[in-house]
C-alpha cells in the first residue's frame, strides 16, 4: 500500500461531490480497458483504487443502527481479523490479522469508519456518516467504500458487485471511481510520454477535451465511446482522465489513470 492511501478521505469528499450520468456499469471492461492504457504506455502497475459510494438512508441515524450497517458491510466485503483494541496507525497492524473501527459522534453528526484487509489483500475503508437537517426528522445517511490493491486489481470486480448489491438493498444509486497508479522506470522525456499516452487514448477512439500542464505535470480529461459513463467538465463530457508526473526523488515517471477522473492525489 503505496502513499495514495493517504488520500482515501479526499476521495470521498469528491467522489460525493460528482454528479454521474449515464446508467449502465461496465466496470469489468472499465478496469480492463485501463490496464490496457497502462500497459501502451509502457507503465508497470504500481496500486489500482477504487471508490463506491452515495446516500442510503434518507434519515439520521444513531450509534447502534450505525453499529448493526457497519458489522454486515465488513462480513460481506470479508475484512479478515479480530478487532484492533488500540488506535489504528500502521497498516502492519492489519497485516497481523487485526482490523479498525473508529466512531465518531457530534451534534446531529455521526460517523463511523472501518479498516481492514480482505482475503485478497486489497486495504479497505468503509465510511459511514449519517448527518441529521435543519428541520424535524430531516437527515441523510452515505456510504463510501474505498478499497487499495497493489497486486490484484481487474480481480476486483466481484467487489464492485457486493457493494451494488448493497445500494441495491436500500435502492439507491452508487457513484463508482477507479483509479490505477503506473510507473516508468527514470526520467522518461515527458513528450514521448505525452505521444505514448495520445496514442493510447487514439486506440479507444478517446477525445482530449480538456488538458492541464505546469511544473511536470500533465493531465488530460478525455471522453471515450467505450465507457458509458460519463461527467461534465464545462461543457464537455469526460470519462477518463490520464496524468503523467516524475519523481526526482523516486526517479520514477508516475503515470495515473482514473474513470471518470483522479480522485488521489499526484
Amino acid at each position: 500500500m503505496k502513499l495514495y492511501k493517504k488520500m482515501i478521505l479526499f476521495a470521498i469528499i469528491l467522489v460525493s461531490s460528482i454528479t454521474f450520468l449515464g446508467l449502465k456499469h461496465q466496470n469489468k471492461d472499465k478496469l480492463e480497458l485501463m490496464m490496457e492504457i497502462l500497459h501502451e504506455a509502457d507503465g508497470s502497475f504500481v496500486e489500482g483504487d477504487i471508490s463506491l459510494g452515495g446516500v442510503i438512508l434518507d434519515e439520521f441515524i444513531g450509534k447502534e443502527p450505525m453499529e448493526e450497517i457497519g458489522s454486515s458491510i465488513k462480513d460481506k466485503l470479508n475484512i479478515q481479523g479480530s478487532l484492533l483494541e488500540s488506535q489504528f496507525t500502521d497498516l502492519k497492524q492489519l497485516e497481523e490479522g487485526y482490523y479498525s473501527k473508529e466512531y465518531i459522534q457530534q451534534e446531529g453528526f455521526n460517523q463511523l469508519m472501518i479498516q481492514g484487509l480482505d482475503t485478497q489483500g486489497n486495504f479497505i475503508t468503509i465510511s459511514l456518516s449519517s448527518y441529521e437537517g435543519e428541520e424535524e426528522g430531516a437527515g441523510e445517511t452515505s456510504l463510501y467504500i474505498n478499497l487499495i490493491n497493489s497486486e490484484h486489481f481487474v480481480e476486483n470486480n466481484d467487489i464492485i458487485g457486493r457493494v451494488e448489491e448493497i445500494f441495491n438493498e436500500y435502492d439507491k444509486p452508487i457513484n463508482v471511481t477507479s483509479c490505477i497508479v503506473g510507473s516508468i522506470d527514470g526520467n522518461i522525456d515527458m513528450d514521448v510520454s505525452k505521444e505514448k499516452v495520445l496514442e493510447a487514448t487514439r486506440n479507444i477512439s478517446g477525445k482530449i477535451v480538456e488538458k492541464y500542464e505546469d511544473d511536470g505535470i500533465v493531465s488530460y480529461s478525455i471522453f471515450s465511446p467505450l465507457i458509458e459513463e460519463y461527467i461534465y467538465t464545462g461543457q464537455n463530457k469526460m470519462n477518463l482522465n490520464i496524468a503523467l508526473r516524475y519523481s526526482e526523488l523516486e526517479d520514477k515517471t508516475y503515470i495515473l489513470i482514473g474513470t471518470p477522473i483522479i480522485t488521489i492525489g499526484y
